[in-house]
């Protein structure tokens, strides 16, 4: 696949996920609206996991809804079998703040993965969200990219901003400028900070203790250790070991970026029942 071919098959998906999530459209709630009986009001809210996750933890899952329970679902079931398709192929949020860090030329950008330990802190993260929501302290909204982004999307179709708070803003500069603006690959807010990836992940991980599911993976008798995979990885999951490309799955969101920029194709997404020396991959 070419690289423009690659590129708008991606923004192709983006567009696709706000279609689906965000105002003016929201066609995700009116689809399942027409096999679900939903008691709540239609917003970006209730396709979402946060609140269904909170709730289950606190033992009010039946406050959520039936459409943010079946999206949860699905997102858990999806990600086991494919992988972290939403975060890296539909979320409109991760998009928005990987398109974002295209603008900045990398020797301005922090690397996170040089500077923290990503992964202890993205799963210690989501164990304090849901921790705190035990506890009654997480409010699941107020540290929302997702939201913020439809806030913004929002205001730019009508012109009124139908919610604002000081948490909200700085949760907007925070995900879209400083882990997005001036990180490599613009998904430090995923990488660190938001839940329902992290979730996501952690689907895909049990996922590959079974036959079958897919994943990005490494011929590693192909490649040629260049590095332009780890390179182009937005969530700077990919590292070399011994020369060779490693692709560590807690973090990969399975965007084939690496897989379209390989250019001995030694990366490939697809069934773990056809891996290739999987003693090189975390």
């Amino acid at each position: 696949m070419t690289k423009t071919k690659f590129l708008l098959q991606r923004a192709a998906g983006y567009l696709a996920g706000f279609a689906l999530f965000y105002e003016p459209f929201m066609l995700f709630g009116n689809l399942t609206g027409r096999f679900l009986i939903e008691t709540g009001f239609t917003s970006i809210h209730v396709p979402c996991a946060r609140i269904p996750l909170a709730n289950i933890i606190t033992g009010q899952w039946q406050e959520s809804g039936p459409t943010s329970l079946f999206f949860c679902l699905l997102l858990a079931v999806t990600s086991i079998w494919f992988g972290p398709l939403f975060c890296g192929r539909l979320c409109p949020a991760g998009g928005f703040s990987e398109l974002l860090s295209k603008a900045l030329p990398p020797k301005y950008q922090l690397d996170l993965a040089y500077l923290l330990p990503l992964t202890p802190l993205r799963y210690g993260f989501f164990v304090g969200f849901l921790f705190s929501v035990w506890l009654g302290l997480g409010v699941p909204c107020a540290y929302c990219n997702y939201y913020t982004l439809e806030l913004l999307a929002g205001y730019l179709h009508t012109g009124v901003l139908i919610s604002s708070s000081l948490s909200l803003l700085a949760t907007f500069l925070l995900a879209n400028v400083l882990l997005g603006l001036f990180t490599k690959g613009g998904r430090g807010y995923c990488s660190l900070l938001c839940p329902v990836g992290t979730f996501n992940s952690l689907c895909h991980i049990i996922g590959q203790k079974m036959p079958g599911p897919f994943k990005m993976q490494v011929r590693t008798n192909a490649c040629v250790g260049c590095g332009r995979c780890a390179q182009a990885c937005p969530m700077q999951a990919i590292e070399l070991h011994e020369r060779k490309s490693a692709i560590n799955i807690q973090r990969c969101i399975v965007c084939g970026q690496c897989q379209n920029c390989c250019p001995v194709k030694a990366i490939r997404y697809g069934s773990n029942l056809q891996q290739e020396e999987p003693r090189h991959e975390k």
